[in-house]
């Protein structure tokens, strides 16, 4: 399954990057809007010269080190920079994106903290966190496509973030087992919808991630694809069908498991005050009310909305925990507090990044985080141990090690790398 033009991605956002320099008045209320944009260095130019700059970028001109703090700072999610736009642009996917290219192609490489969303790293999220909290015997689900599989009417891909929190795809594919499906599951870390490679710059090698994950499910034969993770359902249902051939339907699991309801076997009453966090990829394909309509089938539960909700939802620091946590610990901190005051048990979490944020803060307020999905299984009689939570909320090193020797040494890791990577991550997961 091929491209009639291989760089075809690489060149739709050249061409996108150009056109936002041409329109673009740099008026700077966009980065006035970013909740991240006052914290940088750059801030100190002020708004106007730094679009300034970035134009200058995008129409061929050099870097900078304000462009290049930008491109790699911003959470690249909340879109509070689209919504103040007077010209209806999108900065942070038609301006940063081709930014970061032309940053790549200028031999300036994205920061250390990158290399946690970098598909196929050793030492990237889902690889390095799933190895601290299941052996590879315990997984249920396929990091790759075997040659020539049986084929199946649903392919379930869960994403990068999911694989992450590992309970949340045992429980995804308790419940799809329990509605009598016929699917697989394939999780993120080799596979990718390309979203990673894009963000950072490298489009060509986006481009190549997305056609290997549609090939990957492609060859189960599936009329459908199902997707946990928001940005994997936008890039494979929106963008590669414009690049490549798609030869399935594709789901936001949400929608997927209403349109199926009547399937879904609910046993136990749910008697607890939810609140609902919208993540802020679940806000951009407008899918909030589909995640509100499923809690309240679950019987028991009692939906309360938090003070920014829907399309105001209140991102988690998104990419910028990656690269610069101390400046995104108060953005993640600001939605448990309005979790809090509602007075809710629970504050229920649709993205994985969301849940990674967010669940090793509850301790410290009186509302436990739980992925949507945790809520279903748990009617249904197939919660899984948080074991994520479980396993690094003390937020310590040597603590985590010793938790955890049996699983990673299982997964081919050494104590010694574990305990030189795992600070990185305990500086973005772990509670500020």
């Amino acid at each position: 399954m091929t491209t009639a033009n291989p760089r075809a991605l690489a060149e739709f956002f050249d061409l996108q990057g150009q056109m936002f320099a041409d329109k673009c008045t740099n008026c700077g209320l966009c980065l006035e809007a970013c909740p991240v944009f006052p914290l940088m260095k750059a801030s100190r130019l002020g708004s106007t010269a730094v679009m300034e700059k970035l134009n200058s970028l995008l129409k061929g001109g050099e870097p900078s080190e304000e462009v290049y703090e930008l491109v790699y700072t911003c959470n690249r999610g909340c879109g509070l920079c689209a919504k103040a736009c007077p010209e209806g642009l999108v900065p942070d996917y038609l301006a940063l994106i081709p930014a970061a290219a032309r940053l790549d192609a200028a031999g300036l490489k994205p920061p250390h903290g990158t290399y946690q969303l970098v598909p196929g790293h050793r030492h990237n999220s889902p690889n390095f966190l799933a190895s601290l909290q299941m052996k590879p015997e315990e997984t249920r689900w396929m990091t790759k496509a075997p040659p020539d599989p049986d084929p199946v009417d649903f392919v379930l891909f869960t994403g990068c973030a999911l694989a992450s929190t590992p309970h949340v795809q045992l429980e995804m594919a308790a419940i799809l087992e329990s509605m009598g499906l016929n699917f697989v599951t394939l999780a993120g870390g080799d596979l990718c919808c390309g979203l990673a490679n894009m963000l950072w710059g490298d489009l060509e090698g986006a481009q190549k991630q997305g056609e290997e994950l549609i090939s990957a499910i492609a060859s189960f034969r599936p009329r459908m694809a199902l997707f946990l993770c928001g940005a994997c359902y936008i890039t494979c249902a929106g963008t590669w069908p414009v690049f490549t051939t798609v030869p399935f339907e594709s789901r936001e699991m949400t929608q997927f498991l209403l349109e199926n309801l009547e399937k879904i076997p609910f046993r136990h009453r749910v008697e607890k005050t939810v609140t609902l966090h919208d993540s802020c990829q679940v806000a951009r394909i407008g899918t909030f009310d589909l995640t509100r309509q499923l809690l309240q089938t679950i019987p028991g539960l009692t939906l309360v909305e938090m003070a920014h909700n829907r399309a105001d939802t209140l991102c988690c620091g998104g990419y910028t925990n990656n690269i610069h946590p101390e400046l995104s610990g108060p953005m993640r901190v600001a939605p448990m507090e309005e979790a809090k005051a509602t007075g809710a048990e629970v504050m229920a979490t649709v993205c994985g990044r969301c849940h990674q944020c967010f669940s090793l803060l509850d301790s410290q307020y009186s509302v436990r985080v739980e992925n949507y999905v945790s809520l279903l299984a748990e009617s249904i009689g197939v919660k899984q141990e948080d074991i994520f939570r479980n396993r690094f909320q003390p937020g310590d090193v040597s603590a985590i090690v010793a938790g955890s020797r049996d699983y990673f040494t299982a997964n081919g890791l050494t104590e010694e790398e574990v305990r030189s990577v795992l600070p990185d991550y305990l500086a973005r997961i772990c509670p500020p």
